[in-house]
């Protein structure tokens, strides 16, 4: 960080046109930011194009934008990428957000279901096909199982949230897999394009299941209760937060880096953590000062409130915000 800071800039003297390029994820809490950022800096306005974080990374290492939204933090080798056009220290990368992710599913009598990593990973793999199989009747004692088909709903095309949902999945001996971010056709299930179509799939498809973020889910779906390695938990606000709070922040050359833990026993750790990355250094103090003021909102109290009423995403520790606006106040300009 080695470029020298810019003032703090006065409410007035923030103005001008932000241009953000990145993941598909981030547009609902980015619109949400953007919305409530522009209410008091009113001479500014964000224009974001969604197409994808490794899009964004190139947008921010060639000019073409003034920040990315990523879906996992800088590496070292993707900030060396951003240098001749970030200064010599590089872009840097913050959490802004946290994608909460539920098992959605659509069997109307059955209430309080209870799934497991192994479980999941067989249903997802073709391995288990019905609802009354005995695997899952094993940890749901008690509960009225049909027999009737299980129909599992995937998009085709890459995703962070798929490569979330996968991660979950991956210490099952019964997933073989590993981490991807595209699904692979599962027998007897049901494919759409992309994360955002398995809403409408699930609705019109009895017996369907599937890996959903919590905005589309909202409360038109009933969720799986899950295992983090304890208790089954359901996804909900306290949940998500408790396992925020059990997560592990760090920061290191690249920037802030938060992370949802393995393994909790009140917790709901299953999601996404989301992140945008701004150059240490820009060409003149104008657009240092706007970065600046859009990416202290985004990490601040204010930022954080509005994406999580309005966009549905979760808040990232205390420590790592904090720890992020520490970072972006050595934001400065060449000039």
């Amino acid at each position: 960080m080695a470029a020298c800071a810019s003032p703090p800039a006065k409410q007035q003297d923030i103005r001008g046109a932000l241009t953000a390029i990145g993941s598909p994820i981030q547009s609902d809490p980015i619109g949400a930011w953007a919305s409530a950022w522009r209410k008091t800096n009113t001479a500014t306005s964000l224009s974001y194009s969604p197409d994808g974080s490794d899009v964004g990374l190139k947008a921010l290492a060639t000019g073409q934008a003034y920040y990315a939204a990523l879906d996992a933090p800088l590496t070292p080798q993707q900030q060396d990428s951003t240098k001749v056009r970030c200064g010599s220290g590089g872009a840097f990368s913050v959490p802004t957000s946290v994608t909460s992710i539920g098992v959605v599913f659509n069997m109307p009598n059955i209430r309080s279901l209870k799934l497991n990593p192994d479980v999941l990973a067989k249903i997802f793999s073709g391995d288990i096909s019905r609802w009354n199989d005995g695997a899952i009747a094993a940890i749901n004692p008690g509960t009225t199982l049909p027999d009737a088909p299980i129909v599992p709903v995937t998009a085709s095309t890459p995703s962070a949230l798929t490569s979330a949902s996968t991660h979950y999945l991956s210490p099952s001996a019964s997933w073989s897999a590993g981490v991807i971010n595209k699904w692979t056709k599962v027998k007897g299930g049901q494919e759409v394009k992309n994360f955002s179509d398995i809403a409408k799939k699930v609705d019109g498809t009895a017996g369907a299941i599937a890996f959903m973020d919590s905005a589309s889910i909202g409360s038109r779906f009933d969720t799986a209760l899950l295992s983090f390695g304890g208790s089954f938990v359901r996804m909900s606000k306290d949940s998500v937060a408790a396992a925020v709070q059990a997560g592990t922040t760090k920061t290191v050359g690249t920037g802030v880096e938060f992370s949802l833990p393995e393994k909790t026993d009140h917790g709901y750790a299953l999601g996404n953590v989301n992140y945008q990355a701004f150059c240490t250094t820009y060409k003149n103090g104008q657009i240092a000062s706007l970065v600046k003021s859009w990416a202290d909102f985004v990490v601040g109290a204010d930022g954080q409130v509005a994406s999580t009423y309005f966009a549905g995403v979760a808040s990232p520790s205390e420590q790592s915000l904090q720890e992020a606006s520490r970072l972006i106040e050595k934001i400065g300009s060449a000039q």
